[in-house]
């Protein structure tokens, strides 16, 4: 039986319903584009970044976290302070940044925490963390700023918190194994 009211009734719906069928598929497929755009910045962000991973910027590293040979705020002044050797601070400051913003990546969820240690070992964020980590608190109480850092501070958090059995003596081991 087709009942010919029945039937005028749905073709009268029909359009409502073809427009709410593709008024969602419209939305599925934009949320599909913002997460590929999304995915995408991702790794345009991530590798912007890693690009800082130059020869120079090894050789920066490479420099700062052998600055070993102080125990006290006042001596980094003395030997690597912005009087005694602007360009040794200026490469600390480069690298405290660089992994205060890899931190900032990782804290609102911008790149995946597996990618950012893929790319920078958990050994080298936590040995430079703990090596500078005086400084860091020296600053954050000294300027008036508690937030200092507080991004690269994450980034070690959850470095710790991947890596708990790492053992960080020295950055370089094989190196000095060669050269000694």
């Amino acid at each position: 039986y087709l009942n010919f009211n029945h039937s005028l009734f749905m073709i009268e719906y029909l359009p409502l319903v073809l427009t709410g069928i593709g008024l969602t598929a419209s939305i599925f497929y934009y949320a599909m584009i913002l997460r590929n755009n999304s995915k995408s910045r991702q790794r345009e962000m991530v590798y912007q970044k890693y690009q800082s991973h130059s020869l120079e910027y090894t050789r920066t590293f490479v420099e700062v976290s052998g600055m070993t040979d102080w125990d006290t705020i006042e001596e980094f002044q003395e030997k690597y302070g912005r009087i005694a050797n602007p360009d040794a601070l200026a490469k600390y400051l480069m690298i405290e940044r660089s992994y205060n913003a890899v931190g900032i990546l990782l804290q609102e969820n911008m790149v995946s925490a597996d990618i950012i240690f893929k790319l920078y070992p958990a050994q080298s964020i936590i040995s430079i963390w703990e090596q500078f980590h005086p400084l860091t608190l020296s600053a954050r109480e000294r300027f008036h700023k508690p937030d200092h850092l507080e991004s690269f501070e994450f980034l070690y958090d959850e470095a710790k918190r991947r890596y708990p059995d790492l053992v960080v003596d020295s950055l370089f081991p094989f190196i000095e194994e060669v050269t000694d």
